[in-house]
């Protein structure tokens, strides 16, 4: 649990700063790269698990998700 709520906090502060900062453009790599490999990295010792960590994060996270459809 205490990953996911430090990856919460971190997609909050990313957004909040961009926000803050009127920049248009996210640092999806850099999130995806912070949480895949940072904050759940440790933990995920398997490659297929960690591949499939990945492709969550590819899928979940991106500017995609704010489109209107």
């Amino acid at each position: 649990m205490s990953d996911y709520q430090i990856s919460y906090q971190l997609i909050n502060l990313y957004l909040n700063k961009t926000y803050e900062s009127g920049d248009e453009v996210l640092p999806w790599d850099t999130m995806r790269y912070l949480i895949g490999d940072a904050m759940y990295g440790g933990r995920v010792t398997d490659d297929l698990d960690r591949r499939i960590l990945i492709t969550y994060l590819q899928e979940y996270l991106g500017d995609f998700i704010f489109d209107s459809n």
